[in-house]
Parts: structure tokens; C-alpha cells; sequence
């Protein structure tokens, strides 16, 4: 008598190109992602060494498929192997431009190269894969692979990009992938030409590669890092390497081999996702016990999951609320914490955790009201608090930067949204610079902002809540000071200079004395709740700490300061790409060399320690950074550039005094230094803080003098 599985099927197999067919044949393919599964989330060295593995005839382990309703197939485990496959076929030379957008998590795919004769390879390594992507179009480190190239070898890159007339035009991110190619590399050519050349065309493959490499590659300007390709042109060269008898030996029957690779398929029945509901514990879901030793899912991310297994129709309408703007997880986070307080007449609504979620959307009264706001008024909410912190036209705040905002302080743009919610008038300018000062100044300097909003949410209604009586409320009758005063520049200014320039004070004991203009302003907000002369002067260390260490490395105020030099010159950047790239198309530039100061000796401490301060550093384009040069003075750095990099007169004064390495005992050149930093530092702060007029909600010191 033979028992029934009931839960697995008959064990299936997929080729390579069948795989790949799953995204490139989107609309022919039956296999698709469910509503449970999350964004691609592998690095870029994960793709290369994948590839690596394939072609070496390493085992990748196997995929797992359920069979859905329409007798399609949904993949539960695998997306990652899934789409690195693809990435091998992905041909972009020889793709319709309305197929390019039909892969299952990405808008910019990368392509995938090989080094068919790398002179260096890693340890691990013995096929070099080069992977490039839209903010890394000369890709990565050949040796260490997870790294970034140097500056002075993108900028390298970059001038051979622009050598090519079809690449003047823009920042680097808008060139075209079909004119890049990776530096770091000796002899490359796109992985999919290889695997087009050998498996369609037997007997003439070399013929057909060489002919799709001249066609389609911009060869007469391929130069890379160790290549010029001056005695012998590229496609010569790879002529004669695809003629050698290594390369036949390894790559051309190593590519071969791929018809024969299946990647084991295991399939369970439908029936087997409907137990979820079974389910209990930290990780409710099968996906997510499939993937714990992957990389793992997050709170939001599964919290979206099963948001999109209870109303599947509503995806496309929560990833057109968050556009690019923020992750469609973090829109179901935000929309369902909103339903949360309005049917809980308006109160504060806490996080919600997984299990939260899983028990709140079996109520009718919660699931009708999150399903009434996706489908209803949150597409124009989430619009107007983008458009409110982009002001457009009035501060032109970088949409980098105000992305940076709604992800890393979702609890004060959850307030902003409940506030848009509620007010029915039109939003006045004022009332916008006065949203833009309490957000920037909570994000970069509260303490405690989960804590801050619960204190206020309940006066978000108030027609006066962007005010200095309301915003006031946490650390005027708390005493754990979650928030403070916002130090007026003047008074910032005096101090620093004449501590740190002055009496060169080390950072460990910039303290202000108990008589000073701001330890006075602090006192303001404690005398009422402390009564206790320690505790006191505890307190107003405490938040001074929290102070001058967060302006000491807020860098979103350096581009806030810079806004009009990243609007123009990255205006297009778009920040939410789901393969994880490294960093953005700008440079965190040191103006005073970092190189100057680390591990070197006879350094005074505070030139070491004020070099990584906000107020020396700049973003800058690699077009106009130099960095790799670490002679040039900061003089010599900034003379061209000096509106694009925030310099102002009172800075440049000492900047431009700065000739080389500052050691020990050089007084007066310690001094330079520590003044050009200093001044820049505080500029930043009062283009800040001035702009959004801060001092009217966050300071208790007399605006006029």
C-alpha cells in the first residue's frame, strides 16, 4: 500500500537558458515570483563568484517551486542563483527597449563580463567575471572584488568613457552600458556573446564572436587598466586568444559544458502555502525559513509579503505611492501604522512586528480601512509629503537627501504624513519651511525620535503645531531631553574659534564652561525639571555631547549646504536600485588630505582629529575631483571649485594658507587649519540653519543678536 505525498511533487530539473528565459521571456515564462518574495538583494562579487562556480562544474544548490492556482509555477526559494543566471544571458546590445524593465525586482540590470586573459585573478578564482552596474559602469576590483575601484582608477575609466563621442554628454550614470566596460580587466567581452557564440553556432563561433564583438563594441575606444590595446587592436587580440589552445581547453569548454548544467528543481503542492495561517513564531512564513541561512528577510519586507498574499491586486498600487521615493515595503510600514490610529480614534500607533501584522489583517475593521487608504487618498498623501520636502522651486532640497530622510527617519515622516492626513488647507510656504526645519533638525540631531513623535502625536491636529510651544513639548516638561535647543550659529561660531583655533582644547575636553552663552541656553530647559547642581550640569553635558558629535559627521548638512551643485550635477540620480551598489556617483572628498594625518607622526591632535570633520569635507564629481594626488595643497584643490564645494570667504582665508603637511609644533599652521575647518563647519550649520529659519522652532536665544 503506497501513502500519498501529499505535499511534494515529482522533482523537476531547468537548464541554464531555461532560467534565464523565466525574466527574458517574461511574458511567455510560467514561473513567477509570489506575492511573498523579496527584492534582489545580492552584491555584485556574490554574481561574479555564482558564475565562477557554474562554469568551474561546481554544484549551486536547487530551487524550489509550488504550484499556484493557474497551474503556473511560483519560485519560493532561489530568486538570487535565479537572476544572477540570468544575468549571463542578458544581452543588452540585442534587447527591445520595452523588454529592458521586465525582470522581476530590477530596473537597471547589470551586465556581465569575463577577462579571457586576466594576468591576475583572485585566490579563489579561475573564471574572472566582471559585473557593471549603473553607479559602477567600469565595475569593481579585480582582486578584491567586493571593493570599489580606487578614485584616481575611475576617474581613469571615466576619461576613456568620454573618448567615445556618444558619452560626453551628462554625469556618468546617464552613459549608456552599451559604451562601458570594465577597467580592472585585461581582455574583456561581454559574458552573453561568449555564451551566444559557442552554443548557437558550432562550428563557426569564432567568426560569430568576433563579428558581434565589432558590431556591437565601441572597440577603437576600449582601454582598460592594463590594456591600451596600442600594438595589437582588441579585436586582434582576441582573436588570437580565442585561437589559443588554453583558451580552448578551459573557457570554450567550460562555456560548452553549460547545456548540460540542470539546476535540481525541488516542487511542493499548493496546498502546502495554505497552512500558513498554521504557522507561529519569529518567522511565520515558509519563505522565510527557506531563506534563514540566506540573506535574511526583513520586519518590513515580510510585513509587505504578506500585505501582497492578502490583496494581490493592491502591489501595483503601493509601488506607485512610494514611486522612487521609498521602498514599497516601508510604504505598507507607514499606510498600515496610519489605518492603526485612525480606527483607534487618532492615538499614537506603535511599530507594528510581524506577528502584529499577521494578527491585526485577520481584523475586518483594520484590513477594510488599510485596503480603503492603499486603494484611496495615500497615493496623494505620500505625494504632497514628498513634494513638501523636495520644495521644489523654494529650497530644492536634493531628492537624495530628502530619500536619506523618509528612510532613516520614517517615525518623523510618518508624523508628517498623519499631519497631511488632517490638514485639509493648502500648505503655506511658511508652514512648509517650518516642516522642513523640525524634520532636518530631528533627523540629524534628536536623540530619541520614536519617543519625540509619541509625545507630540496627539497635537498633530493642532492648527499650531509647527510651532516652537508645541515642538517644545518633549524637553520642556520631560526630563530626559529627547530634544534641545538648536545652538545659534554666532554663538557656535565664537565658541569653537576661540576653544579649538584659539586654546587648541582637545575634543575630549570641548566642553562649554558653566558661564557661556550655551551652556546657559541649555540651563534654560532644566532649571524648571532639575533641581540638583550635578544634575545639571550632567544633563547639559549630555546634551552637548549629543550635539557637536552629530554636527561633527552630519554629512546630509554638507549636502544641504551643496544642494545646488547635487540638483545640477546629480539631478537624475535615483537611489533606490534594488542590487546592492555601493555608493553614490559623488566622491566624499577630503579637502585637507586624509592622508596627511593618518598613521603618520608628530601630528597635533586636533589637526588629526578636525580632519574628519564636516566642515573638510566636500562632495564632489569625479570629473572635478583630484584627490588622488594627495600634493595637492587645499589651496590648489579648491581654487576652481569653490561655489560648487560651499567655500565662503572666511574659510578660504585660511584654506588658501595651507601649503602642505601640517606637523607638531607648525603653530601658526595648526591654526590655518583648525580656522578653515572651524568657519566651514559653522557655515555649513548657518546655511542650515538660516535657510529654514530654525531658530524660530528650535532655539531660546535672541534671533537678532
Amino acid at each position: 500500500m503506497s501513502i500519498e505525498n501529499k505535499t511534494i511533487e515529482k522533482p523537476l530539473s531547468f537548464g541554464l537558458s531555461k532560467i534565464a528565459s523565466w525574466q527574458l521571456d517574461f511574458d511567455n515564462s510560467n514561473v513567477e515570483l509570489p506575492a511573498l518574495q523579496r527584492s534582489f538583494v545580492w552584491k555584485v562579487n556574490q554574481v561574479e563568484s555564482l558564475w565562477d562556480s557554474i562554469l568551474r562544474g561546481f554544484p549551486i544548490g536547487s530551487l524550489l517551486l509550488s504550484k499556484s492556482e493557474d497551474e503556473k509555477y511560483f519560485l519560493l526559494d532561489g530568486q538570487q542563483r535565479a537572476t544572477s543566471i540570468t544575468f549571463g544571458f542578458y544581452d543588452p546590445w540585442n534587447i527591445d527597449e520595452s523588454e529592458k524593465g521586465k525582470f522581476w525586482s530590477l530596473k537597471n540590470v547589470p551586465t556581465i563580463w569575463i577577462d579571457i586573459a586576466p594576468k591576475e585573478k583572485t585566490a579563489t578564482q579561475k573564471f574572472v567575471f566582471r559585473v557593471v552596474t549603473q553607479s559602477h559602469p567600469w565595475g569593481y576590483q579585480r582582486i578584491n572584488h567586493n571593493s570599489i575601484l580606487s578614485v584616481a582608477d575611475r576617474r581613469n575609466a571615466l576619461n576613456i568613457f568620454r573618448e567615445n563621442p556618444e558619452n560626453k554628454k551628462g554625469g556618468y550614470i546617464q552613459i549608456s552600458p552599451l559604451n562601458t566596460f570594465p577597467y580592472d580587466a585585461d581582455l574583456p567581452i561581454p559574458f552573453s556573446f561568449l555564451v551566444k557564440s559557442i552554443l548557437d553556432n558550432d562550428k563557426s563561433w569564432k567568426a560569430n564572436l568576433v563579428a558581434m564583438c565589432k558590431e556591437k563594441l565601441p572597440t577603437e575606444y576600449i582601454k582598460t587598466k592594463h590594456n591600451h590595446f596600442n600594438e595589437k587592436s582588441y579585436l586582434d587580440q582576441l582573436q588570437e586568444v580565442i585561437d589559443s589552445a588554453d583558451f580552448l581547453n578551459n573557457i570554450f569548454c567550460a562555456v560548452k559544458n553549460l547545456v548540460q548544467v540542470e539546476i535540481p528543481t525541488i516542487v511542493v503542492k499548493k496546498e502546502i502555502l495554505k497552512a500558513e495561517d498554521e504557522q507561529t513564531g519569529e518567522d511565520p512564513t515558509l519563505f522565510v525559513r527557506l531563506n534563514s541561512s540566506g540573506t535574511r528577510i526583513a520586519g518590513e519586507e515580510l510585513i509587505y509579503s504578506i500585505y501582497k498574499a492578502s490583496f494581490p491586486e493592491a502591489k501595483q498600487l503601493v509601488e506607485n505611492i512610494g514611486a522612487s521615493f521609498i521602498a514599497p515595503s516601508q510604504v505598507i510600514s507607514l499606510v498600515s501604522r496610519l489605518a492603526l490610529s485612525e480606527i483607534n480614534e487618532g492615538s499614537y500607533p506603535y511599530p507594528l512586528s510581524v506577528n502584529d501584522f499577521r494578527k491585526r489583517i485577520q481584523d475586518d475593521k483594520f484590513k477594510s480601512k488599510l485596503h480603503e487608504l492603499i486603494g484611496g487618498n495615500a497615493k496623494d498623501i505620500f505625494s504632497k509629503a514628498f513634494n513638501l520636502l523636495v520644495s521644489e522651486n523654494e529650497f530644492e532640497i536634493p531628492i537624495v537627501l530628502v530619500k536619506t530622510l523618509v528612510k532613516g527617519s520614517p517615525e518623523l515622516f510618518l508624523m508628517l504624513l498623519q499631519w497631511i492626513k488632517q490638514n485639509t488647507k493648502e500648505i503655506t510656504a511658511d508652514e512648509k519651511r517650518k516642516v522642513l526645519a523640525t524634520i532636518t533638525a530631528l533627523s540629524w540631531f534628536g536623540r530619541d525620535n520614536t519617543k519625540y513623535v509619541r509625545e507630540v502625536w496627539n497635537s498633530i491636529s493642532k492648527n499650531n503645531f509647527w510651532s516652537k510651544e508645541v515642538l517644545s513639548i518633549p524637553y520642556l516638561n520631560k526630563k530626559d531631553f529627547i530634544m534641545y535647543p538648536m545652538i545659534k550659529p554666532s554663538s557656535l561660531r565664537s565658541y569653537l574659534l576661540q576653544s579649538v583655533v584659539t586654546e587648541n582644547v582637545h575634543w575630549d575636553n570641548l566642553y562649554p564652561s558653566a558661564n557661556s552663552e550655551i551652556v546657559k541656553i541649555y540651563n534654560s530647559i532644566l532649571s524648571n525639571e532639575i533641581e540638583q547642581e550635578t544634575e545639571i550640569a550632567n544633563s547639559t553635558k549630555g546634551i552637548w555631547d549629543n550635539f557637536i558629535n552629530k554636527l561633527f559627521w552630519c554629512k546630509p548638512l554638507v549636502l544641504f549646504a551643496q544642494r545646488k551643485y547635487i540638483n545640477d550635477s546629480f539631478g537624475d540620480f535615483n537611489q533606490m536600485e534594488n542590487l546592492e551598489d555601493t555608493n553614490t556617483p559623488w566622491d566624499w572628498d577630503h579637502i585637507y588630505p586624509a592622508s596627511w594625518v593618518y598613521a603618520k607622526w608628530y601630528i597635533n591632535p586636533n589637526t588629526k582629529h578636525w580632519t574628519n570633520a564636516i566642515g573638510n569635507f566636500r562632495a564632489l564629481s569625479l570629473e572635478e575631483n583630484r584627490s588622488e594626488n594627495n600634493s595637492l595643497s587645499p589651496k590648489d584643490r579648491l581654487v576652481n571649485v569653490k561655489e560648487q564645494s560651499f567655500i565662503k570667504e572666511n574659510d578660504w582665508e585660511f584654506w588658501s594658507r595651507i601649503s602642505g603637511r601640517i606637523n607638531e609644533g607648525e603653530n601658526e599652521m595648526i591654526k590655518n587649519h583648525l580656522s578653515a575647518i572651524v568657519n566651514r563647519l559653522c557655515n555649513i550649520y548657518e546655511e542650515w540653519y538660516s535657510t529654514l529659519n530654525v531658530g524660530e522652532l528650535f532655539s531660546y536665544e535672541k534671533q537678532n543678536s
